[in-house]
């Protein structure tokens, strides 16, 4: 969900006494839990596909032409986190930035 979704919800936060550092970490934690799942999914994926070419491709060569080695993996599930916390930062700071007075009176 965006920040303009759950502007009500900032503002019930920010009213309850949430901190601006409270609703930043609450966005980027979410995000790079989302970040987290969507490096395994897409590593899941990888997975199968690389099996289904490799079955395919090992008539005519005789080994495993695609390989997935910890190091890929590793790297991966890195840089999905490292994304998702940056791109994360800019609606973060626009929440914690929100007056709770405005945010409750939106609509």
């Amino acid at each position: 969900m965006s920040v303009s979704e759950r502007t009500k919800e900032i503002g019930i936060l920010r009213a309850l006494g949430e901190r601006k550092k409270d609703i930043r970490r609450l966005f980027t934690s979410e995000s790079v839990f989302i970040g987290l799942f969507s490096a395994i999914l897409a590593l899941l994926i990888v997975a199968v596909v690389t099996v289904i070419i490799n079955h395919a491709l090992y008539g005519l060569i005789k080994y495993n032409i695609v390989q997935i080695t910890v190091g890929n993996v590793i790297f991966a599930i890195v840089i999905a986190i490292v994304i998702s916390f940056i791109a994360a930062l800019l609606p973060a700071r626009r929440a914690a930035n929100l007056n709770p007075i405005d945010a409750l009176a939106a609509d």
